[in-house]
């Protein structure tokens, strides 16, 4: 029986090393947390310092002078 996606939930499917695989679903094993909670996090972390900032939060900031 296929898994039902929630509606505000999408599918996300990756290649990784069979070993890597492995290691991390055993992390998530031993901390009682699923594999896709984990990514989730990891990906908002990841973009937190990857994306550049909209450009009226970098202004914000700024003292302009005229």
């Amino acid at each position: 029986m296929a898994k039902k996606i929630p509606p505000e939930m999408a599918e996300l499917s990756v290649y990784v090393d069979k070993k890597l695989k492995l290691r991390f679903k055993l992390a998530c094993t031993a901390q009682e947390k699923p594999m896709s909670e984990v990514i989730g996090l990891l990906m908002k972390q990841w973009l937190e310092t990857t994306e550049t900032p909209p450009e009226s939060e970098t202004k914000a900031g700024q003292n302009f002078q005229d």
